[in-house]
């Protein structure tokens, strides 16, 4: 009964029946800036999207600064950044870029929430750049019509896999999953222990975290490039999370601190 409450629910959401809508001034809303945040801020900075699709247009780069949780107002399965120009997702070791669905501000500070969203989508001629970012409870949390996707030092929780430019999926573990050095202009591997940054994740430590709380999700094609979530069993996970503890991860987790207009420091998972 619970897996198809979970299916009956993510069919209303694949439809549009629970997407959100821009609240006002649609085109101001939907475009996204140049950038969100400052190199220089300290702390978090919690940055929400009133669109249910945001897009970074043609010939329009937009840079992510450390320390920035982006996130929706109104999320669902339909929650989606497109990507026609240049997106740079440029965190910190110390202060990462955070994406979620949701805000959590029912502890101290603020976190990601819970709620699922649709992910980035990368368009053809488009160009996806991702550096210490944690992303969170995106199905697909990249869907990659262009080769020009490169994922560094990210971690992912809630996903179960990114769509290639050929139409494939990059499988990922749904309880945690972290890549190191991602570029599809080379092929889709991540890169080997012996090429990696010294402070990548080594191959062990990325053994470990995938032998802990595995989790599993069917999918299937529902045009060419594009992916649709059949959920077979556990897709009642995500609607309807039971979380085991979440695993300590390798990852560096950025140093508390408070913004000047004292709003208080996303935790990230640990």
């Amino acid at each position: 009964m619970r897996s198809l409450r979970a299916l009956i629910l993510l069919s209303l959401c694949a439809s549009g029946a629970l997407a959100a809508g821009c609240l006002e001034n649609k085109d101001f809303y939907q475009n996204l800036p140049t950038a969100i945040g400052r190199e220089d801020q300290v702390g978090k900075f919690p940055f929400a999207f009133n669109c249910d699709t945001v897009f970074v247009r043609k010939g329009v780069t937009t840079v992510v600064n450390p320390g920035t949780l982006l996130y929706f107002s109104h999320p669902s399965i339909n929650s989606v950044i497109k990507v026609e120009g240049t997106l740079i997702l440029k965190g910190s070791q110390n202060s990462y870029v955070s994406l979620s669905g949701s805000l959590d501000s029912s502890r101290n500070g603020v976190a990601p929430g819970q709620k699922l969203w649709g992910g980035i989508e990368v368009a053809e001629g488009g160009r996806l750049e991702m550096e210490y970012v944690g992303c969170m409870r995106a199905p697909t949390p990249v869907t990659a019509f262009s080769q020009h996707v490169k994922i560094v030092n990210c971690w992912f929780k809630g996903s179960s896999g990114m769509i290639l430019p050929d139409g494939s999926l990059y499988p990922m573990e749904s309880s945690w999953h972290a890549i190191n050095d991602l570029d599809l202009t080379k092929g889709a591997t991540d890169r080997k222990a012996s090429a990696r940054p010294p402070e990548s994740l080594s191959e062990g430590e990325k053994a470990d975290l995938r032998n802990r709380d595995k989790g599993f999700w069917t999918w299937k094609r529902a045009g060419v490039g594009v992916a649709a979530l059949a959920v077979v069993g556990v897709g009642a996970v995500f609607l309807f999370p039971n979380d085991p503890p979440e695993p300590h991860h390798p990852v560096t987790t950025p140093p508390t601190g408070k913004r000047s207009i004292g709003i208080d420091t996303l935790q990230l998972p640990n």
